[in-house]
């Protein structure tokens, strides 16, 4: 046994450059270095004896040879020759990955398998010098280690490298010690990454290393390393990056190893060892995957128990790509998520351009573009998803960071500025009323969910948010909306992720009508069920641009939308819509980006054969109670487009999607309710009968509308009868202003035949001799909302129905007697009637879609 290795017992505490054992030895052979086991079992042949100066090892691997000179030694080219080759027959004997001649201030790093000097990987001479402390020296013999090999010299640009391996390794031995929920289990996962991260960016240095930390491993304990990390290394990454004063975030949050305090949590040094060993042998971070952030999120929530509560911070990131692909940036904007989650809608934008985004003059960090990303953080666990968007976006800047290592805070300032919680209300973003403020909005807000009910008695509370809301549109979703509209300036664009119920839902027909006041609708791109991770409930992509506000006469205005829309149907987003989330071929998301791109510079004009995309006129968005695009396909269409098939039947896992997919729907309208159910009224009435309220004298048509009448003056005005179908216009269409015929316009129309049949018409139109119009008395027409009366009076026909034998004429509707709001002094109510229409429809819509849903279920034919 060596007297050098007994003496200095480097057989059991040898010194350490990262999680590397480092001999400095110089008088141990490697037949002596074989038999301590500090080097493999192997014959070295003519090398037994050679006794190199330093070698550093991983067992069972010898990392580098290095060889000792004197200045004097190395001062000449023909010497520098010969001290290499003097002891490069030792690194090759070992196999070293790497061989270092050094004399304290300059070195000469060779490739043991060629005997040439490794260059960097612009081609140049490697600069560095060699020193057993630098924890610059450990990356660059991993960079070394990664790139040589017997046919190349040269370090190569770093590649793109995908942690979600280490990600699943780590939750695993998180989950196992601790028994933490997978989001806290991410949380602390990206706080070690962001440690090795900064490492290997060259911004934690020294004593604050992630190499460093490895090293003291060797003659500290587990628990002793882990207070040092706890207390030093994670206090200077916390002084590198301040947290923003107002809300306390920074770019760590780990909650497993270090308390709030700062202090080192008893029982986890091991698994934090462990962790930080999974992490060297992973090897550098430098250039990660962009993408692995996303999967890493995926990967954790697919253990969660509380999906649900996460569905709206993980948008795919195929999803959000295109959306990235359709706008058009320019400097000096302002760009907003008013929901950013991790940030993915704010970040994805300037990832290939960050020099031109962001300059860097005289130590000063000058952004060209202004991020907003705001999220609600009322409860501690919603603030952590703020940290991880500001730990994102360090990813995301890792380039200029690499660049001016010394501007972290710089850095940080810029973190704390474009992503903030919102702590100061349960409203989060929604409790500030911004108005005309952001040129592009791109967000996935979140969707009907328990509490929002909460939310609306909230704003109830405020007079300044009741004005800005005044909409009062169903669910969180609904209230986005409408911030994301006033908060645009005008001809700003928002690109938006929508539910279904926006879409459709009777009682956001106000919503979809402010919409198209205020906004363009530039298109709608449906994405198929289960696009996101955590739900399957039907989305859209809803593309807008503000309108610019117009003067006609001194009074304010704005121009009616005229040009057409673009509507595109997609199956497929390029990955599979399952936990696995492989990537597969089909992907009609990516093409539609790229298709209303085209669109956009000529819609007047575009045309095209894709069978997916309609140019829609927007009269069909202003005429029709819907805007669920996928109507608009007929069923051969979808059949012709593989979204439907021709044969009835379905297997058994179909089925169980529309269960699933019914019992959401059927949930869903819990919510609504709620609201409605909260919303208050007077508690006084005053009875009134239709006659009172409707003027009867007033008579329809006669018996004209035969079809060759019809035929012969045709036009766009439709003319309705006795049908039990609200929109069923059985006698066609006629021109406006025919001699003889009757017009009318929003009101309401009762037919006189046993179908009951009480509708709301708008619009202008004329009616066949069997249904009676309900023109309000002059005094009625601002008291009274027809919706509520057209609810109050079925409510009570139902109580004593008409039937085809006892008809409904205007003798007997008009004894009818109504219920109608007022207050004390015996006014009518006109809010507290639109509080009671909106609440039977949100019944009425609630009953339909069941039944829909139920009929479905039930007329399906299964396939074994």
């Amino acid at each position: 046994m060596s007297e050098e290795l007994i003496q200095r017992d480097l057989i059991n505490a040898p010194e350490k450059i990262g999680d590397w054992n480092f001999y400095n030895i110089g008088a141990t052979s490697l037949k002596a270095l074989k038999e301590a086991k500090i080097i493999p079992n192997k014959d070295y042949e003519n090398y037994e004896d050679k006794k190199p100066d330093a070698i550093i090892t991983k067992k069972p691997l010898v990392i580098a040879a290095i060889e000792y000179k004197k200045p004097s030694e190395l001062n000449t080219k023909t010497k520098i020759k010969k001290a290499i080759a003097q002891e490069f027959g030792t690194a090759q004997a070992l196999k070293a990955k790497v061989y270092i001649v050094t004399d304290g201030k300059k070195s000469f790093w060779i490739n043991p398998l060629t005997g040439n000097e490794i260059m960097q990987e612009d081609g140049s001479s490697i600069t560095l010098n060699f020193d057993k402390h630098s924890t610059d020296c450990i990356t660059l013999i991993n960079k070394i280690r990664a790139s040589i090999n017997a046919s190349n010299d040269q370090i190569k640009e770093a590649v793109s490298v995908d942690p979600l391996p280490l990600a699943e390794k780590v939750w695993q031995d998180l989950w196992a010690v601790s028994g933490a929920t997978p989001e806290n289990c991410l949380y602390t996962f990206v706080e070690i990454f962001i440690f090795k991260y900064l490492s290997d960016l060259g911004v934690l240095k020294g004593m604050y290393s992630f190499y460093d930390l490895l090293g003291k491993y060797s003659g500290n304990n587990e628990n002793e390393v882990l207070e040092y990390y706890a207390s030093t290394v994670r206090v200077k990454i916390k002084k590198l990056f301040p947290w923003n004063e107002i809300d306390k975030t920074t770019i760590i949050n780990g909650t497993i190893f270090v308390s709030k305090d700062d202090k080192a949590v008893s029982g986890y040094a091991t698994v934090f060892h462990r962790i930080l060993r999974q992490f060297n042998e992973f090897g550098t971070l430098e250039n990660i995957d962009y993408d692995f952030k996303s999967k890493l999120f995926e990967t954790f929530l697919k253990e969660s128990i509380s999906k649900k509560n996460w569905g709206q911070y993980f948008t795919p990131l195929k999803v959000v790509r295109a959306i990235v692909n359709m706008v058009d940036i320019q400097l000096g904007m302002e760009i907003c998520d008013p929901a950013c989650g991790v940030g993915k809608f704010l970040l994805e934008p300037i990832l290939h351009d960050l020099h031109r985004y962001y300059k860097i003059e005289k130590g000063e960090l000058i952004p060209q573009i202004f991020l907003h990303g705001f999220d609600k953080g009322f409860d501690k666990d919603e603030q952590k998803t703020i940290i991880l968007a500001k730990a994102n976006m360090l990813i995301y800047l890792s380039g200029l960071i690499r660049e001016n290592p010394d501007m972290t805070q710089k850095f940080s300032d810029l973190f704390n500025h474009t992503f903030s919680l919102q702590t100061n209300s349960i409203l989060g973003t929604l409790a500030n009323p911004v108005e005309n403020k952001y040129d592009l909005i791109l967000t996935n807000p979140p969707y009907v969910m328990s509490g929002s009910s909460n939310l609306k008695e909230e704003i109830s509370k405020q007079t300044v948010l009741k004005e800005y809301y005044s909409i009062s549109a169903m669910g969180i979703e609904g209230l986005f909306m409408e911030w994301i509209i006033r908060a645009l300036k005008p001809g700003g664009k928002a690109f938006i992720v929508v539910p279904d119920g926006i879409m459709n839902r009777s009682n956001d027909k106000k919503l979809r009508n402010f919409i198209l006041d205020y906004c363009v609708i530039d298109a709608v791109i449906s994405l198929p069920l289960n696009t996101f991770f955590t739900t399957n409930k039907k989305t859209y992509i809803l593309a807008l641009t503000k309108k610019e506000e117009i003067n006609i006469g001194g009074i304010p205005t704005r121009e009616k939308q005229t040009t057409p829309v673009f509507t595109y149907l997609c199956s497929e987003i390029g990955e599979t819509r399952d936990v696995n989330r492989f990537d597969i071929d089909q992907n009609d998301l990516e093409v539609a980006s790229d298709s209303f791109n085209m669109f956009k510079g000529a819609k007047a004009k575009y045309k095209t054969d894709d069978k997916r995309c309609k140019i829609v006129e927007i009269e069909k968005f202003i005429n029709t109670d819907h805007w669920s695009i996928d109507r608009w396909w007929t069923r051969e269409e979808k059949i012709e487009l593989g979204i439907e098939e021709e044969k009835e039947s379905i297997t058994i896992d179909d089925y169980i999607s529309l269960i699933d997919d019914a019992s959401n729907t059927i949930m869903e309208f819990q919510e609504p309710l709620r609201e409605v159910q909260n919303q208050t009224i007077e508690n006084y009435y005053v009875e009134k009968q239709l006659n009172d309220l409707f003027d009867f004298s007033i008579t329809t048509n006669s018996s004209k509308f035969t079809k060759s009448f019809v035929n012969k003056h045709k036009g766009n005005i439709p003319v309705y009868g006795a049908s039990k179908e609200e929109n069923d216009v059985g006698y066609g269409y006629i021109e406006d202003n025919v001699e003889g015929v009757k017009y009318f316009s929003d009101c309401l129309t009762w037919n006189i035949d046993g179908s009951i049949g009480l509708f709301y018409r708008k619009g202008r139109f004329s009616l066949s001799e069997k249904v009676i119009p309900l023109i309000l008395k002059d005094e009625f027409v601002d008291a009274l909302d027809l919706n509520f009366l057209r609810y109050t009076i079925l409510s009570e026909v139902e109580k004593n129905p008409f039937s085809f034998t006892n008809k409904g004429g205007k003798t007997r509707l008009g004894q009818i007697v109504i219920r109608i709001p007022c207050d004390k002094n015996g006014n009518i109510d006109l809010d507290s009637q639109v509080i009671i229409a909106s609440k039977y429809e949100a019944i009425r819509q609630c009953q339909d879609e069941i039944a829909k849903k139920l009929e479905q279920l039930k007329s399906q034919r299964i396939t074994f």
